[in-house]
């Protein structure tokens, strides 16, 4: 039993760094190879993690070629756009202009009430409102609304809007972040009087100090 718990770990270790090295993509943005490599180390892992007679190596060793291909696949992919289309497809324009493109839908096996409720999972309501739907290499619909239909952009008004920027998080869950709050421009002075004005004593009771971009702050404990 104890040994099938060390293998268990082994090939769950061995498959995270596997996928790991696959990059940053999330599930739903694994182009087709991708997705099949994923299935397979489940699989290579599965047998050897629950059958002890089964050797270890026989888990390993394939993940490793796959996890070979796969960067093959990828570096080759970079360097060659034919190679590329082969392995992933070219994106398909399923709305143009408005109108529903009939014969793009049947090459990609969608049917009407697919692509409804893909515009309606994009925030659109109503295929009317669509300017433009692209189905992506990775699965993914990409929706863009009628010009008349979008929403108004400060650009549209002739406004002049702050740049957006990422808040500086302070204190999260208790820690502090040294250098953000350095980057910020405050001191450990700083930071501790203005929780002390918001009757917060022990910065380990924050669970989150936040700076946006406008000087404004985000406290909860």
């Amino acid at each position: 039993m104890l040994t099938i718990f060390f293998r268990a770990v082994i090939l769950y270790t061995v498959s995270v760094a596997a996928v790991r090295l696959m990059g940053k993509r999330q599930i739903g943005q694994l182009q087709p190879y991708e997705l099949v490599l994923a299935i397979l180390i489940a699989d290579l892992a599965a047998g050897p993690m629950s059958g002890a007679e089964t050797p270890l190596a026989y888990g390993l060793v394939p993940i490793a070629a796959l996890v070979i291909m796969h960067s093959a696949a990828s570096l080759l992919g970079m360097k060659s756009p034919p190679f590329r289309r082969l392995l992933n497809g070219t994106a398909r324009v399923l709305v143009l202009s408005g109108s529903i493109q009939y014969g793009e839908l049947k090459r990609v096996c969608m049917t009407v009430s697919d692509l409804l409720e893909a515009v309606r999972a994009n925030g659109v309501m109503n295929i009317h409102e669509v300017g433009t739907a692209v189905l992506e290499t990775n699965g993914v619909l990409s929706v863009f609304p009628l010009s008349a239909k979008r929403a108004v952009s400060p650009e549209d008004m002739n406004l002049t809007v702050p740049p957006d920027e990422p808040a500086s998080v302070l204190i999260a869950d208790g820690e502090r972040r040294e250098q953000t709050i350095a980057q910020a421009g405050l001191s450990d002075q700083q930071v501790a009087d203005f929780l002390h004005a918001q009757g917060v004593g022990d910065p380990r009771s924050v669970l989150l100090l936040a700076l946006d971009s406008t000087g404004e702050a985000y406290l909860q404990t």
